[in-house]
Formats: structure tokens, C-alpha cells, sequence
């Protein structure tokens, strides 16, 4: 049985996976010239009919020796529908190759323990997100040749989102626009990287922490709107996170440390720490009304989730008192 499945939550490497392997199964089938003598058939689970995909594959081709068979979103399909098209795929045709794609298998199908035991099931799971900038440094040298430490890969992250694709575009972005062979830094991310999702973010923490009441209702409306529209409470935690980095910096501010030594302890590169004057942020509030101020948040997104506040000018309101 000539049958792949690729399966898991992580689509880019699965995407990758899929396309190495039918091009390796693609490429045995080279004519003289150097064409691929593999018809390639794209069905999707969606919509697909089980009855024409099993005709194609117990159909010669009449252009072509061999045959691809990709049939994506699989666990889209009727269980039912599967079943036959499992056993069709089971009675075999050398000349043809049966690659699956799915975020799952169903476990009651025998399909998975068949798979498993041939060495033609692979999963593809998304990292947490805590282990992305490890994902990133790991593809930047891998893939591009290229140095990117874990605190610029954090920013990357931070700046695009946690999308793997979105993630290695703008890789594949930066190692265009860079000089060949050299490291990624925070600057070029800066520079380069599209803020997908925390321009919006960056400038409204930072016009919170510097308290610019004037800015702040335009710069929460824009998340709101966009990135983070009906998830209020996503800004809240994400506010949280800021605020908390700024409260280290007060105490330790208030210990008579310097710059310099603070930076280190923070795990923020020092070029946006500068940016975005996280230092200037953390001394116009006091330690004590730092505390305050998160224990406030905690509670604003505690009553969020619970649905505390159904119109969002009550959200504009919680939050303008914050600053």
C-alpha cells in the first residue's frame, strides 16, 4: 500500500514534509528529457466526492505512467466516505501514490495503526509558544545560514505572531533584504519585520507606561478593531506581562542599579528597551502603585473572560483609568 498521511497542527513542516515526499516519489519517475512522467491530482475532504477519487486511482493515467493522489483536510471527509476509500487505497496500484493530510486521524480507524506500523505516518505538532524562539533560531541557521539569538527571535515573535508561516516569511524576508551570511538582529526586526501584530501592541503598552492619556484611546481602538477585536482580555494579559517587566525595573531602580546592569535581567534586547524607554516608563510610577496597578489588571482580566463588560466603552473606560 503506497499510502503517506501527514497529520498535526503544525501546517507549515507538515506542507514541507508533504512536498519532499511526493517529490521524491515524483522524481523516480523521470523521463529521458528530465520530465516527470507523475500525473499530480489535488482532492480536499471538504468537498471532494469519495466515489471520483477512487476512480482515479484505479485508473491509468492516459498521459502519464504514474500518478500523485493528494487528498488534504482528510479527517474533512465522511467517515463513512474514508472507509470505502480506505479500502480501495488497500488494494493497491504500484503506479500510484496516495499522500493524506489531516490535523488528525480518527483513532477507531484502523488507518492509523496500519500507517504507523509502515513508517508512512508523520506528525507535525505546533511548539508551544515559549519554545517559538527556540523554533526560530533553529530554522534562521538551519534554513537561511543565519545567527538569530533566543531574545531577537522572542521580538520576532512578539512582532509577528505566533504563525509558523508568518514567522519563516518574514525570515525569508529578512535574509533577502540582509547582507549574506550575517546575523539577524533586534534592529534589522525593527526595520524589516511586519507588524503583524505588536506595532499595535508596543505602542499602546508604551502609551500606557508613559502615561499619554491623549494617545491612549486611539492606540486601544486600533487593537481592538484589528488584531484583537472581541478578545479584550488579551490586551489585558498582554498589558500585565508589560507591567510587570516595568515593576523589576522600578525595584530595581529603587536598589540604585543602572542601566546598564538592569537591561541584562530583563530579557528584552537593549535596542528596544532604549525604544520604547521602558527605564522612563517604570520611574513615573512608584513600586507600591505598581503593585497596585497589577493587582487591578488581574482582576479587569478575571472580569473580562467572565463577560463583565459587554459594550466597549466600558473597556476604554477601565483601561483610561488605568493610565
Amino acid at each position: 500500500m503506497s499510502l503517506f498521511a501527514f497529520i498535526g497542527d503544525d501546517e507549515l513542516r507538515k506542507q514541507e514534509a508533504l512536498e519532499a515526499a511526493v517529490a521524491k516519489w515524483q522524481t523516480q519517475g523521470r523521463t529521458q528529457g528530465g520530465e516527470s512522467d507523475c500525473q499530480r491530482e489535488v482532492w480536499f475532504g471538504d468537498d471532494m466526492r469519495w466515489e471520483q477519487a477512487a476512480e482515479s486511482f484505479q485508473t491509468q493515467d492516459l498521459f502519464s505512467s504514474r500518478k500523485t493522489i493528494i487528498v488534504k483536510n482528510w479527517d474533512k471527509l465522511h467517515a463513512a466516505h474514508q472507509k470505502n476509500l480506505e479500502e480501495v487505497f488497500r488494494s493497491g496500484n504500484p503506479s500510484v501514490t496516495v499522500f493524506l493530510t489531516a490535523e488528525k486521524l480518527d483513532g477507531r480507524s484502523a488507518l492509523p495503526k496500519a500507517l504507523k506500523a509502515a513508517g508512512a505516518l508523520f506528525e507535525f505538532k505546533l511548539p508551544y509558544e515559549d519554545k517559538i524562539p527556540q523554533w526560530l533560531s533553529q530554522r534562521a541557521r538551519e534554513k537561511y545560514g543565519r545567527r538569530l539569538n533566543l531574545v531577537d527571535a522572542q521580538l520576532l515573535l512578539d512582532t509577528v505572531g505566533k504563525s509558523l508561516a508568518e514567522l519563516d516569511h518574514e525570515l525569508e524576508k529578512l535574509d533577502t533584504f540582509l547582507p549574506k551570511g550575517g546575523a539577524i538582529n533586534a534592529a534589522d526586526i525593527q526595520d524589516l519585520a511586519s507588524p503583524l501584530k505588536v506595532t499595535g501592541i508596543f505602542e499602546f503598552q508604551k502609551t500606557m507606561g508613559l502615561r499619554k492619556k491623549a494617545d491612549m484611546l486611539p492606540a486601544l481602538r486600533n487593537l481592538l478593531e484589528n488584531e484583537f477585536k472581541d478578545a479584550p482580555f488579551v490586551v489585558a494579559q498582554m498589558l500585565f506581562g508589560h507591567f510587570l517587566t516595568l515593576l523589576k525595573i522600578r525595584v530595581q531602580m529603587d536598589q540604585g542599579m543602572r542601566e546598564q546592569e538592569i537591561i541584562p535581567t530583563i530579557k528584552r534586547p537593549p535596542f528596544i528597551v532604549q525604544k520604547e524607554r521602558y527605564l522612563e516608563q517604570a520611574a513615573l510610577r512608584t513600586t507600591e502603585a505598581w503593585k497596585k496597578l497589577l493587582t487591578r489588571l488581574a482582576r479587569f482580566e478575571m472580569e473580562l473572560k467572565q463577560g463583565r463588560y459587554p459594550h466597549r466603552f466600558e473597556v476604554e473606560m477601565a483601561f483610561a483609568a488605568m493610565v
